[in-house]
């Protein structure tokens, strides 16, 4: 006698429950879960156990996405992380947090049933953002720049005038122009201090201080 299929519950941690709608009618019309709840914020008293999870990154409570997605994937849940993806830093978060899945909301809605289908068994689905999140990490500083730019790089973007880099590590004012050259040589340009701010925040040389 065959056993019974095991019923598949999805629960949708968004703080907008229109788009929760949206997705819990996805989720079911392609039988990718026989269940699909929502909560506007994690809440791990509320979710049935082994209940894969479709999280939006940013939510209303303020609450830090890899504390989020490192509670749920210790509780046991697989988490899909559900996302604008408008910020590298978070992605790259998510991914070291435990998350299977990065999938945009401008998708199409099959990625996100099969990104479904897939932390339902564990498996990993790295997509476009998954990619080009880590081609930001360290790689870039790996290839591009010298022991002595990341670490000017560092020194400069979290506040400290040119002036006092260059005095401070015996170097030159060029070696900042220099550091924003390569980066605007590799596409990622660096008008202004913020620029570089969030460039090394992105190459992992700063604190994400939008996740803490």
């Amino acid at each position: 006698m065959t056993p019974p299929a095991m019923s598949r519950t999805v629960m949708i941690i968004d703080d907008h429950q229109v788009v929760s709608l949206g997705v819990r009618s996805a989720l079911l019309d392609a039988g990718a879960a026989d269940e699909a709840l929502w909560l506007p914020a994690v809440d791990l008293a509320r979710i049935p156990a082994g209940a894969v999870v479709v999280l939006d990154l940013r939510l209303n409570n303020g609450s830090s996405p890899r504390d989020n997605i490192t509670a749920l994937s210790g509780a046991g849940h697989p988490v899909v992380v559900y996302t604008s993806a408008e910020n590298p830093c978070l992605v790259r978060e998510a991914i070291a947090a435990g998350a299977l899945a990065i999938v945009r909301k401008s998708a199409p809605v099959d990625e996100l049933v099969d990104a479904v289908r897939a932390a339902a068994d564990g498996e990993t689905v790295p997509g476009p953002d998954w990619a080009s999140a880590l081609d930001a990490d360290e790689d870039f500083v790996a290839r591009h720049l010298t022991s002595t730019e990341a670490g000017v790089l560092t020194y400069y973007a979290s506040g400290v005038t040119s002036g006092v880099v260059a005095r401070e590590m015996d170097l030159s004012l060029a070696t900042v122009t220099r550091i924003r050259n390569k980066y605007r040589a590799a596409g990622r340009p660096v008008h202004s201090r913020v620029d570089l701010f969030r460039r090394a925040v992105e190459d992992g040389l700063l604190p994400c201080v939008c996740c803490s």
